[in-house]
């Protein structure tokens, strides 16, 4: 129906949505540090701001908006969502205390959660054979590496303007993405004939697919493991950086963001290249992919945390980010194809309302916890243990990957079934008027 060169325009500009998204977690990521000393915070304290309060409204409104997007116009929630995100980071500009940056980060949220759902669905309906889908969801995953960009731009502002300016700055990309999208973008389900009685399938319906369905079940749970561990350490890597190795925020800011932005980028294409190429039918074999790259994960972030040498451990922290990032593209578009096509955002935000609420909203409260208890006997290095603690989740996770892939095969043949099903009934529900008359 799209010409190909318009699926590949929608694959970028929602992939810079997503990105937009990433780039304020990086940001903030980035910025701790100065604002903790601005305005004299506990680790504890930014721990829950960069986690419970942002984390739980992000995952929260997610499942509804998802519900949204499974039946409204998914390119206007899309733009409605991120111009609401430029919005509210622009508004740290006035912030003079913690409390006002809660209520910013919350707001934040609230424009985040109405951006990764809707994308995420019309990703799988642009490209929907399971090949072409794992290289474009592995695209779309590059907006975490793509992100790190925030790091380089946000070091330079926070260094010249300070981080209030930068988090104003920042945010007007956010705005001019959302007519960009509002303009530019189709959602083809609005164009097509819509079938007489179709309807949302009970929410019920989709938690039970999801738990049901064993590799349904194992890979959310590595997921939600996954971003426990990713979102608990990702807020803390720029003040660990200034803390153990004495890096200044400009500093940090290039080298992290050169590091994430070329990792990231080379693991998630890789892992998209290698899973659609050398994996393409053996769904199996991309599963134990993951888990042994997961695995893998552990000794990487031991090196990244206990290298004495800054040089060292960037490097450490580089091999670590392209392993890592092998997971994403497999994943996501094999999470599409386990459920029915009118589900697919909602199955999504299920998964994603877990990760986040806890990944999101327990991850970096504990890290920061953890590092407070640990100061009196480790002074400066209290953060180096507490990262290294939480890294040990990467085991658990590549578990469940390896449990995943024992029925992988099994379940699509089920989930294939189910749709032409699903499918038979509903041309029968449109027929059905046209035989009456």
């Amino acid at each position: 129906m799209f010409k190909k060169a318009y699926k590949h325009y929608v694959l970028l500009t929602l992939t810079a949505v997503y990105t937009l998204n990433f780039l304020d977690r990086s940001l903030i990521a980035l910025l701790l540090q100065p604002i903790k000393e601005d305005l004299h915070l506990s680790d504890t304290q930014l721990g829950f701001l960069t986690g419970i309060a942002f984390g739980l409204f992000y995952a929260t409104l997610g499942l509804p908006i998802a519900r949204w997007a499974d039946r409204g116009n998914r390119a206007t929630i899309t733009s409605l969502a991120i111009g609401l995100w430029g919005v509210t980071v622009m508004s740290c500009v006035f912030v003079t205390n913690y409390i006002q940056l809660v209520f910013a980060r919350v707001a934040a949220a609230v424009g985040e959660a109405g951006c990764m759902p809707p994308t995420y669905s019309l990703i799988g309906d642009y490209f929907d054979r399971p090949a072409e889908r794992t290289r474009a969801m592995a695209i779309y995953m590059l907006a975490s590496p793509l992100s790190a960009v925030g790091f380089v731009a946000g070091g330079w502002l926070n260094a010249h303007y300070g981080w209030r300016a930068t988090f104003f700055l920042m945010g007007i990309p956010g705005l001019l993405m959302a007519f960009v999208v509002k303009l530019t973008i189709t959602d083809p389900r609005v164009t097509d004939t819509q079938i007489p009685g179709q309807k949302l399938p009970p929410m019920m319906k989709v938690l039970s697919i999801l738990w049901r369905q064993r590799s349904s079940r194992h890979l959310s749970m590595a997921i939600i493991l996954l971003f426990t561990m990713g979102l608990g350490l990702g807020p803390w890597y720029a003040a660990f950086m200034m803390r153990s190795h004495g890096m200044g925020t400009g500093e940090v800011g290039l080298s992290l963001g050169l590091l994430f932005f070329i990792a990231g980028i080379a693991g998630m294409l890789l892992g998209g290249y290698v899973s659609a190429h050398w994996f393409a039918h053996n769904e199996r074999a991309q599963m134990r992919l993951n888990a042994v790259t997961i695995a893998a994960g552990l000794p990487g972030f031991a090196l990244f945390l206990l290298l004495p040498q800054r040089h060292h451990a960037l490097i450490a922290l580089g091999l670590l980010v392209v392993v890592f990032s092998f997971f994403f593209g497999p994943t996501f578009a094999l999470m599409q194809r386990l459920v029915l096509d009118e589900m697919r955002a909602t199955a999504m935000a299920v998964v994603m309302l877990l990760a986040n609420l806890i990944g999101m909203g327990i991850g970096p409260q504990v890290v920061g916890i953890l590092s407070d208890l640990l100061m009196p006997g480790f002074g400066s290095d209290s953060l180096r243990y507490a990262m290294l603690i939480m890294s040990f989740v990467t085991l658990w996770a590549a578990y469940h990957f390896w449990l995943a892939g024992r029925t992988v095969r099994e379940d699509l043949s089920t989930a294939a079934l189910r749709a032409q099903l699903n499918a038979s009934g509903l041309h029968a529900m449109a027929a059905a008027p046209a035989a009456s008359k």
